[in-house]
């Protein structure tokens, strides 16, 4: 996560900006973008249980006073002024339905003048042409590896990698 923000920062679009957290789990990208100059972060999740491991990470930083938490479904946000730039780690299908990524993908082009979102390796080519098709810019950064953590009750594992992308959308 903290790559992908970096990234963001080096590109201008994290000090000074309003973010979104959509699918904020942990809150992780929150943090790294509050931390980062964000003016605002907001962190929010459809899952009640995520924002409230958000609450205790990002007040554990200190990050409150940057930071709001909402419960809510992207998919249908009640935002109204545009957000600067979206961090997202969408579910990659296994626990939500098949195409929960891409349908968070194009709420976030709606609401964002950027969107960087993690996808699983081997989507490349059906997320460019998604994108494309909207007439939309996008880049591809490959490479990355997502270790994710036993966190939730849906979890098997003590700990997983799985192999992930990063776009970001113009």
């Amino acid at each position: 996560m903290a790559e992908v923000v970096w990234l963001a920062y080096l590109k201008g679009d994290v000090a000074g900006r309003r973010v979104i957290d959509p699918t904020c789990g942990t809150g992780r990208f929150s943090a790294a973008a509050a931390l980062l100059g964000s003016i605002q972060v907001i962190c929010s999740d459809v899952d009640e249980d995520a924002v409230k491991d958000a609450y205790r990470y990002l007040s554990e930083l200190g990050l409150l006073n940057v930071v709001d938490l909402a419960v809510m479904d992207f998919t249908m946000p009640a935002l109204v002024k545009p957000l600067d730039t979206v961090f997202q780690n969408p579910p990659f299908g296994i626990w939500s339905s098949r195409g929960t990524d891409v349908k968070l993908l194009l709420a976030s082009l709606n609401l964002s003048k950027v969107t960087y979102s993690i996808h699983k390796e081997g989507t490349e080519g059906y997320i460019t042409k998604v994108v494309k098709a909207l007439g939309k810019s996008v880049e591809v950064a490959r490479g990355f590896k997502l270790s994710i953590p036993y966190t939730y009750r849906h979890h098997r594992k003590p700990r997983r990698v799985i192999k992930v992308y990063v776009i970001r959308v113009t």
